[in-house]
């Protein structure tokens, strides 16, 4: 992550483990031109997320603040990928949409670094009882609103974006892995069976998040923004399909964060209702979000994530919790 190297003279932004101080000069020299040409007078490290990125927020003399963040290319160059999705789904969101501004993006001496709006707040608190969240929920409400119809035509589209992704009971089924636990074991059949009938109602008009967590949100209280909100940061992952998918997300994350499945599906019950979806649909969907961190959570822990894969193996308790609630037990 980074680091703040205070000279008497000036001040540096260092990127730990990027090597030559030549490329941390560039990228100042890039980030000041950038800030009305003024010297960046202060830098404030964020902490979080499970990769070897940079992030953080910086202030120029002239008291334009930013956030910025960036990734190795070289390093990281499928992770590298997912930053450029972001810069081009970001770029195309609407000023009304709960989410920052793109300012700038460029690559730097080896590094994609994209600059975007300074939004001063939290991460909104996902335990049961927390009054965040009914503002989470009135900001997927609000981004669903905005961003019908999708305004990025390059968005792809949910069914062969998720559905290359979202799944993994059948593969299990097929290839059968010492690490199943007991209750999964006992229901492979039936999880491998229901795990592609969501596919069908995958389909719609919206530009999705695709990765909605508590770390991807900001709730703000007004300072530099209208209002208390909860703004939706990090699109990393968008695609094009039907409203209910990202709010259906929030379900394990809610159960991570201490709820019942029960309790934690209520938090979303009256948007999913006024969309209509089928419970069939939700139950299949959350079968295929089990698979999908079930397969995900086995493999090495891949270089440059060393936390990945331990939050994988949480999200994966937590959603077959979901799928046992769902079907009694199943």
């Amino acid at each position: 992550m980074l680091q703040v190297i205070i000279y008497p003279s000036y001040y540096d932004v260092h990127f730990a483990r990027l090597g030559p101080a030549s490329r941390s000069e560039a990228a100042v020299t890039l980030l000041q031109s950038q800030l009305t040409r003024l010297p960046v007078t202060w830098v404030q490290d964020q902490h979080g997320g499970f990769t070897p990125d940079l992030a953080a927020r910086v202030r120029s003399a002239g008291g334009q603040r930013v956030f910025v963040k960036g990734i190795n290319t070289t390093q990281v160059p499928a992770l590298a990928a997912k930053y450029r999705l972001e810069a081009q789904a970001t770029a195309a969101l609407p000023p009304t949409a709960p989410a920052p501004r793109l300012l700038w993006s460029q690559q730097v001496a080896g590094w994609l670094l994209l600059m975007l709006q300074d939004l001063p707040g939290r991460y909104p608190d996902f335990a049961p009882g927390s009054p965040d969240l009914p503002w989470v929920v009135a900001a997927l409400q609000r981004a669903a609103a905005m961003l019908t119809p999708n305004p990025w035509p390059a968005a792809p589209p949910a069914i062969q974006e998720l559905g290359d992704l979202v799944h993994g009971w059948r593969a299990l089924a097929d290839h059968p892995s010492a690490d199943l636990d007991a209750w999964a074991r006992r229901h492979l059949p039936a999880l491998a069976d229901g795990e592609r009938a969501w596919l069908a109602a995958a389909d719609g008009p919206t530009l999705l998040h695709g990765d909605l967590r508590a770390d991807n949100m900001l709730l703000t209280e007004g300072d530099q923004t209208p209002g208390r909100a909860v703004w939706l940061i990090d699109w990393a992952q968008p695609y094009q399909g039907s409203p209910w998918i990202d709010l259906v997300d929030l379900i394990p994350h809610l159960i991570l964060a201490g709820h019942t499945a029960a309790a934690a599906e209520h938090v979303v019950a009256e948007p999913l209702a006024q969309l209509g979806v089928q419970e069939e649909v939700i139950t299949s969907y959350a079968i295929a979000f089990a698979g999908y961190w079930a397969r995900m959570s086995w493999p090495p822990t891949p270089s440059g994530a060393p936390h990945l894969r331990a939050h994988q193996a949480r999200a994966c308790q937590a959603a077959c919790q979901w799928v046992a609630h769902r079907t009694s037990g199943c």
